[in-house]
């Protein structure tokens, strides 16, 4: 790769949202809590506690999780939406295999924003952009995130017969990307 490659792929990179992140002990210590997880939690108000208390955002992560981090043997994903906002965040927390310094077992919970179902006026698309029923149904399932297997099973199809749906639905709407598609569907 050339010198302006690289650099405009570095630029990409450092624009993008770093997710946060918040390493917790099986006391419910917060160990590690990045800018990230600072920022999104110290949004959600607590009565007793100033937003950026660790023992509010250790309230905040294990209400969330449902969990005892010291119980937490499996990976557990939840959705929280902090009222004072109205944002959305998705908190996926894990047991480390790598017990802390002091012997007790640790959990690592990652934090990210995420878009809720946006509606949309499919029979509206369909008209847009010329769609057939098939293609219809297909882009219906591509905004749901659905994989062209997934697709396949629910449609029954072939993974091969919706990959040819995805590209003409592609030429239709002058895109060469799923997301691409999506964009265009979702207001």
């Amino acid at each position: 790769m050339d010198e302006s490659t690289i650099s405009h792929l570095n630029k990409i990179i450092s624009n993008r949202l770093t997710s946060g992140v918040v390493v917790l002990d099986e006391s419910g210590e917060i160990l590690y809590l990045n800018q990230e997880a600072r920022s999104i939690l110290s949004t959600f108000s607590s009565d007793n506690a100033p937003n950026h208390d660790s023992t509010h955002i250790n309230k905040v992560i294990l209400e969330a999780i449902k969990k005892d981090p010291g119980s937490l043997s499996d990976p557990v994903s939840t959705i929280i939406q902090c009222p004072e906002t109205d944002s959305t965040y998705s908190l996926r927390a894990m047991p480390l295999d790598k017990p802390h310094k002091k012997g007790k077992s640790c959990i690592m919970v990652l934090i990210e924003g995420v878009t809720i179902y946006r509606k949309f006026d499919i029979d509206v698309v369909q008209k847009q952009f010329g769609l057939t029923k098939r293609e219809t149904e297909v882009t219906f399932c591509l905004t749901k995130g659905l994989t062209n297997k997934e697709i396949a099973n629910i449609l029954s199809l072939s993974p091969e017969t919706v990959h040819d749906y995805i590209k003409q639905i592609m030429k239709k709407f002058n895109t060469t990307t799923r997301t691409g598609i999506v964009g265009k569907v979702l207001p």
